[in-house]
């Protein structure tokens, strides 16, 4: 915690110092009747190279302001709709002048003839409208050398975990989204593609806390939606991407995007291979009570080693039969084979705290996970205001193979063996098929109003059985039914939406609502237990904005969403880690459904405040918990606890410290209160939290660039788990190669290894305390290599039909 102090007072110091040497230049901008001009981008330019200091917009009065400005020799830059461009002569800014007031500037309609450097306007890093936060990349020093992963770090709002699970206003769940088209992978197959997908190929992210009726009701805890650019010219081009990592053990990656265009075809394609030895050094001290008596314990430690292959490819085509019609078509899959390794130490405790005997468990593993996906997609343009038809057709199937043996040592005291040695042999198998149709259609009507309505169908088939063997005697192989398990489900949803918007001059609205209906059968074939839900639900939202100036405004809007449990969740299968520990989902879990408000501001497109409150009944939570009826035995699962309600608080500020030093920084509170009941325990508990993240950026001499991030997290109670505080710090340099066409990076995440889980969880009957040792520091050194034309248009952008199934098929499905 000293370096952490000093971390921080290093810090604000620096920004104190670069602060009082900073000065402010300001003017004013009208038309030639002398009238003021509102919302004129202005841009102050060094007067040497041209290169963009900063930007801002002018006011209702035509009033503008640069603060914080370095003194210096500047352009000043004027563009806006309607009027010609302007570009001022070279002025210069003294430090004995703080503060300079320029004369009025006048623009002309007419033509005039500009013989200057042409000023772009850049968007600001964080922008707001009425359903969505958007940040766009391009305004970052991260557009170049960077990864999709980066970007999501340092979005408002967004949190990525040691584990690289992405969550969103601290809800996880998040459905992430490239070109609106929802990415069926999940956990570490998610994270490693969007470590390949460079920042440079990425336009915007746009992160919608409350979705519209558009959008599957699945989510509450949102969608993340990754837009890449999508330039106009012909011909060919692409990026090669190559990186290693060393953590306790090696990562190695490389990726191939390709992008090909004529004036009647769109062709694009990607490779990814990712080379990932992680390890888990889980250590717990678990305890067992009966009557408020302590009986007895176990203390524990499971070492576990995975080596992850993942080949990832995405080919598609689209096809412009004419100007107003595009067939499509993009098909995906993914390969995923690794062997686990594992080793389990348990030492047994008596009443009384002594150790009483020793066992141990080694698990060997062979895993085969694979999906892949298939979308046919048509789009109909009516004309060029946005009257279209669009159709997609989705095919899906995700599928694994594991065989796993776990071999359990029973030892006393001296090293003598107590009792028969257990051998368990487990052969997994699991299938799920989807298929999926949907269609959307949009007309716009007068006076900047939109009318939007859908429908979709989509159809759930999943096969998993799991056998256990007990081959503890040599040469036998005896099937255990108490254990093993065959597991059948299928599920059809029905969904049919209307959404209307408007947008006057400061104020927007919009209105929709969903409806979805959902049938859904499972059957345990071994014991014979099924259950059969049938269920429909409307799901309203309501989006209101208003923009007072450039420098204020305000959105409020509200909406109810569904979760839906995943596949992997509803499947009863056991994975063990020793004999008395195991996960396995639950199948009769119900559905969560979440009411939510929001209200958000924006100050001067820089400072964002967003404040939310939900309520979600059913909610899902995991839980690690004892087994009713079985003697220290304990199980990690998904329950329904009856409600939790939170509140949210999500605070954004970017700004430029000097030219060469810029920083993003998010702040992130929310209180979560859980109720419910489990394993005879009642809950009722929760607790404030807060997430700090801050990047500094630093422009460096000769294309080279630095990077300084920290992020800290409270204590957090999630459900019966109390979670201790985390913290990191990570650094990074890169340099700018061939033309700007590479770049080259080196960075560590987790520096100090601090950025590591530990909690308790308290039961009436069982208490627990664990920690958790995982490679959260990684040096990691990338290379970046845009190769072809920098003008080719991108595959167009789609939102499939089976998007929500795939995601919750992600998670795995056996």
């Amino acid at each position: 915690m000293k370096q952490l102090s000093f971390l921080t007072l290093l810090l604000i110091g620096f920004q104190s110092f670069a602060l009082a040497q900073s000065l402010s230049i300001a003017g004013k901008i009208r038309d030639s009747a002398g009238l003021p001009i509102e919302a004129a981008t202005v841009s102050l330019l060094n007067a040497g190279d041209t290169s963009l200091v900063k930007i801002e917009l002018s006011d209702e009065h035509g009033r503008f302001e640069f603060s914080s400005i370095k003194a210096g020799k500047f352009l000043l830059g004027v563009s806006v709709l309607g009027y010609e461009k302007f570009l001022g002569n070279p002025m210069e800014a003294s430090e004995s002048a703080q503060n300079i007031d320029l004369p009025a500037l006048t623009l002309n309609s007419s033509s005039i003839d500009l013989k200057a450097v042409t000023v772009t306007a850049k968007k600001h890093f964080i922008e707001r409208r009425s359903d969505r936060t958007i940040v766009n990349v391009e305004s970052s020093i991260l557009a170049t050398g960077s990864t999709a992963l980066d970007i999501l770090e340092r979005s408002p709002g967004v949190v990525v975990d040691q584990n690289d699970a992405i969550s969103l206003r601290g809800r996880s769940g998040v459905i992430v989204m490239i070109d609106g088209k929802p990415n069926p992978m999940s956990g570490a197959d998610l994270s490693n593609f969007l470590r390949t997908l460079p920042s440079n190929s990425i336009d915007r992210i746009e992160l919608i806390t409350n979705p519209s009726a558009k959008y599957d009701a699945a989510g509450n805890a949102g969608i993340i939606d990754i837009r890449l650019k999508k330039d106009k010219n012909l011909g060919t081009n692409g990026s090669f991407s190559a990186n290693y990592g060393q953590g306790v053990y090696p990562k190695a990656g490389a990726g191939l995007i390709l992008n090909h265009r004529n004036k009647k075809i769109n062709l694009f394609g990607s490779y990814n291979y990712n080379f990932r030895k992680g390890m888990n050094d889980l250590r717990l001290y678990r305890t067992f009570y009966e009557d408020d008596l302590r009986v007895g314990a176990y203390d524990q430690r499971n070492y576990l080693t995975i080596p992850y292959n993942t080949h990832t490819t995405r080919v598609g085509a689209d096809f412009y039969l004419n100007k107003k019609t595009v067939l499509g078509v993009v098909a995906s899959g993914t390969l995923n084979h690794f062997n686990p390794r594992a080793q389990n130490t348990s030492a047994v405790e008596g009443s009384e705290a002594e150790v009483v005997s020793y066992f141990g468990t080694s698990n060997r593993s062979k895993d085969r996970w694979f999906s892949w996906a298939a979308n046919g997609n048509f789009k109909r343009s009516f004309n060029d205001k946005g009257h279209e038809l669009t159709a997609d057709l989705d095919f899906a199937e995700f599928g694994n193979q594991t065989e796993q043996l776990f071999t359990t040592l029973y030892t006393g005291l001296n090293g003598d063996k107590i009792l028969p040695d257990y051998l368990l042999f487990g052969d997994l198998q699991g299938n799920l098929k989807i298929r999926s149709l949907k269609s959307d259609y949009a007309l716009p009507l007068s006076g900047k109003a939109k009318l939007e309505a859908g429908l979709k169908t989509s159809v759930v088939d999943a096969d998993n059985e799991l056998q256990f063997f007990d081959r503890s005697v040599p040469g036998t192989s005896v099937y255990d039914s108490t254990i093993s398990n065959h597991f059948i489900y299928q599920e059809n949803i029905n969904a049919a939406y209307l959404n209307y918007s408007q947008e006057w001059a400061k104020f927007s609205v919009q209105a929709g609502l969903r409806v979805e209906n959902t049938n859904a059968e499972g059957t345990q074939l071994v014991n014979g237990e099924n259950f059969d839900r049938h269920y429909t639900n409307l799901f309203p939202s309501v989006f209101l904005n208003y923009k007072f100036s450039e420098k204020y405004e305000t959105g409020l809007n509200f909406s109810r969403r569904l979760d839906r449990p995943s596949y992997q969740q509803l499947n009863p299968f056991k994975k063990f880690l020793d004999p008395s520990t195991y996960s396995a989902g639950n199948p009769y879990l119900n559905p969560q459904f979440t009411w939510s408000a929001e209200w958000t501001q924006t100050f001067w497109q820089k400072l964002n405040i967003n404040l939310a409150a939900s309520r979600t009944t059913d909610n899902i939570t995991q839980v690690i918990a004892p087994v009713g009826g079985a003697d220290r035995v304990t199980i990690q699962t998904d329950s329904n606890l009856t409600t939790v309600d939170y509140a949210t608080m999500v605070i954004n500020y970017n700004f430029e410290i000097t030219p060469w030093w810029s920083t993003i920084n998010n702040f992130n509170s929310w209180i979560g209160q859980y109720s419910g009941n489990l394993a005879n325990t009642t809950l009722s508990d929760g607790n404030f939290v807060m997430h700090f993240f801050t990047t500094h950026n630093f422009k460096l001499k000769n294309d080279w660039a630095a990077e300084l991030s920290f992020n800290y997290k409270t204590r957090e109670i999630y459900g019966f788990m109390d979670l201790n505080p985390m913290w990191g710090l990570g650094a990074g340099i890169q340099k700018s190669l061939f033309d700007r066409r590479a770049t080259l990076k080196f960075a560590v995440t987790d520096i100090f290894w601090q950025n590591l889980p530990s909690a308790t969880i308290r039961f009436n009957d069982y208490i627990e305390t664990f920690e958790v040792f995982r490679e959260t520091r990684v040096a990691t050194l990338s290379f970046n290599y845009r190769f072809g034309s920098k003008d080719v248009q991108q595959a167009r952008r789609r939102q499939g039909g089976a998007e929500d199934e795939k995601r919750r098929a992600g998670g795995g499905q056996g």
